[in-house]
């Protein structure tokens, strides 16, 4: 099945006309024809199946033909991760865009080789967000991660409330597995996981998750790429929520 993502407001129409870009991948990649199916994601919960009723060289229209809401994750889960090079990033945020993380926090950590000005910082965002939009159109995904700006560690980080569970990925130090974590904290309205970059969180950024109340937690015996970290991290974090929401 084909999927688009529009605007909430282009929902609200049963009547919806693609974007450019969106008409001529489907017009002309996807060779998309009158009475073709497809679904519409607006990113923030609304799943549309369409039919095409019109295509033109430079416009699609389709016609919605029903609408379900889809609930937001019971227990969101945000990365925090430190900025690593391209394609490792943009493999990053597809892949934990398809297990569902709820928000990216993008972090310039003191070992990340990456540095992005800040007058960079919005087209960057921009183009991460279309990275993350292809990825929930591949996997279905109603909701689309929100993804933010990058930032320094030092200026974003805050001591994490009663009602939510940090936990830092480290090499050494007291750890445990993020399934333990997740069941001793039992149900919370929302996780956070920081991974670094190659070659980890540095000592003063490991004592900054720690007085915000982050707990130290392990990936296991082998030293993990960053990317994979995070895809691993995620994964674990919201099987082990899910676990503990249900009590089994």
């Amino acid at each position: 099945m084909h999927r688009f993502i529009l605007p909430p407001e282009a929902l609200t129409s049963d009547a919806v006309t693609l974007g450019a870009a969106d008409a001529h991948h489907a017009a002309v990649v996807l060779r998309m024809r009158t009475g073709d199916g497809c679904e519409l994601l607006d990113g923030r919960g609304t799943v549309a199946s369409a039919t095409v009723s019109h295509v033109a060289r430079d416009a699609v229209h389709v016609r919605v033909e029903a609408r379900r809401s889809c609930p937001p994750p019971s227990t969101p889960v945000v990365l925090v991760a430190a900025l690593i090079k391209g394609k490792a990033w943009d493999w990053t945020l597809q892949k934990c865009t398809e297990v569902g993380v709820s928000c990216i926090v993008p972090v310039l950590a003191r070992r990340s080789v990456v540095r992005i000005h800040p007058e960079e910082a919005a087209r960057r965002r921009e183009e991460w967000t279309r990275t993350m939009g292809e990825a929930a159109k591949q996997c279905g995904t109603p909701w689309l991660p929100e993804i933010l700006s990058p930032v320094e560690l030092a200026s974003w980080l805050r001591p994490i409330d009663a009602s939510e569970l940090g936990m830092v990925a480290a090499l050494d130090g007291d750890r445990r597995s993020i399934l333990e974590s997740t069941a001793a904290a039992g149900p919370v309205q929302r996780a956070w996981i920081a991974i670094g970059p190659e070659g980890d969180w540095d000592a003063d950024e490991m004592a900054l998750f720690r007085a915000a109340g982050y707990q130290g937690v392990t990936l296991g015996g082998n030293v993990l790429r960053a990317e994979t970290a995070s895809l691993a991290a995620v994964a674990l974090a919201m099987a082990g929520l899910e676990h503990a929401r249900h009590g089994r």
